[in-house]
């Protein structure tokens, strides 16, 4: 708390003593005059706020597209994020093999197909030994049942002989690409020329982050272990539990905001994409899904979060945080940005219905114009400080 109030102090004295634009304008002489314009471009001015670069780092100005709803008829419910079924997997050997070296680290991204690790496999080594002699065979049964093809096609040979080759021939290849195809399964090159035999490049199957890494150099690991976990979080599923006597005012498309634990002051944005069918006995809520992007991979899976559905109606108005809406004179206003990086201008609105930390706005912005949604009492602190500054120096 001491901290904010020192950080406003230095703010409001940057304001202060580094004046906006007030259009007024200096005459021959050396003598000031203000006229009409000048004055409107004052009053202009004066509900408008420019951070420096430095004031920018200080305030951490956040902003937020303004949803429509009704304040006192949005749904609350508790959430969890969790990864996307086919944006996960847990990566292991579907052969039996002892580890020899690790290509990743904790962190890395890697592409679908990267290397993680390389494993030496027995049972790998005697499949491509198996298929490489196989290789032999099936070149010899494929030339064998070609001359007798052609020995069959001009009487040189007899019928028995003919199906003999074939028969050789369609064993040998069938057995050949049975093999090969397993080898495909494995991931696995089919016979091994870049390497030794022996050797099980294990790789991941998506493009994502590596997230675990549970092995050890020299530890033999079999088909069932899973010891790597790659992950897209860049999009996740956040899980929401709604009770059982809100549920029939949440719809497929209504604005959820998700604010997670792990994120102070700040929420993400989606839209409900499906609604349970079916009742948890236990909890005696229903399961809510909202898809949300996270480039920045802030929203961790297995956390905890809250949610808000802004519910839809045809009563609608725009709604803006609690925290958004300020006082200046008798006036409330939000703030919005700027044409310039750093600006922000204080405009007027008519205020509604005030629940759940959120006010609808009648009138002054509509749904989806950016407002201010931390950061808005330093800004309204630092137009009223400048204009007591300006009004002593009068």
């Amino acid at each position: 708390m001491i901290r904010n109030m020192q950080i406003l102090f230095v703010v409001i004295s940057f304001l202060v003593y580094q004046p906006l634009a007030s259009g007024v304008e200096e005459a021959e002489g050396g003598q000031h005059q203000k006229g009409e314009a000048g004055h409107a471009a004052e009053a202009s001015e004066a509900r408008e706020v420019h951070l420096t670069p430095a004031q920018r780092k200080l305030l951490a100005v956040q902003t937020v597209a303004v949803p429509r709803g009704r304040a006192d008829n949005i749904v609350t419910a508790p959430a969890e994020v969790h990864y996307v079924p086919d944006r996960v997997a847990e990566v292991g050997p579907l052969l039996k093999g002892k580890f020899t070296r690790l290509a990743v680290d904790l962190g890395d991204q890697v592409e679908k197909g990267q290397l993680l690790a390389s494993l030496n496999s027995v049972e790998l080594a005697r499949i491509r030994s198996r298929l490489n002699s196989l290789k032999a065979r099936k070149e010899a049964a494929t030339a064998e049942y070609q001359r007798e093809k052609q020995l069959r096609s001009e009487n040189f040979t007899s019928e028995e002989e003919f199906l003999d080759a074939k028969a050789a021939y369609l064993e040998i290849t069938a057995e050949y690409d049975s093999i090969r195809e397993q080898l495909e399964v494995f991931g696995s090159d089919s016979s091994g020329a870049d390497s030794s035999l022996a050797q099980y490049a294990l790789r991941s199957p998506i493009k994502g982050r590596i997230e675990r890494i549970d092995a050890r150099l020299g530890q033999t690991l079999g088909s069932s272990d899973t010891p790597f976990t790659v992950a897209d979080t860049s999009v996740v599923w956040v899980m929401l539990q709604v009770a059982e006597t809100d549920i029939g005012r949440v719809s497929v498309g209504d604005e959820v905001q998700v604010f997670s634990k792990s994120v102070a002051d700040r929420f993400h944005t989606g839209e409900v994409s499906w609604i349970s069918n079916e009742l948890d006995e236990q909890t005696r809520t229903i399961p809510v899904r909202v898809v949300l992007e996270s480039p920045n991979g802030d929203l961790r899976p297995n956390t905890y979060a809250k949610a808000r559905v802004m519910t839809q109606s045809a009563e609608s108005l725009p709604l803006v945080p609690h925290d958004a809406v300020q006082t200046i004179g008798d006036e409330s206003v939000v703030f919005v940005p700027g044409e310039e990086e750093g600006a922000y201008k204080a405009v007027s609105v008519a205020l509604g219905k005030e629940a759940n930390d959120w006010i609808e706005i009648k009138s002054g912005i509509s749904a989806n114009t950016e407002v201010v949604s931390v950061g808005a009492f330093d800004l309204m602190s630092a137009i009223t400080a400048s204009g007591r500054s300006a009004a002593h120096g009068h």
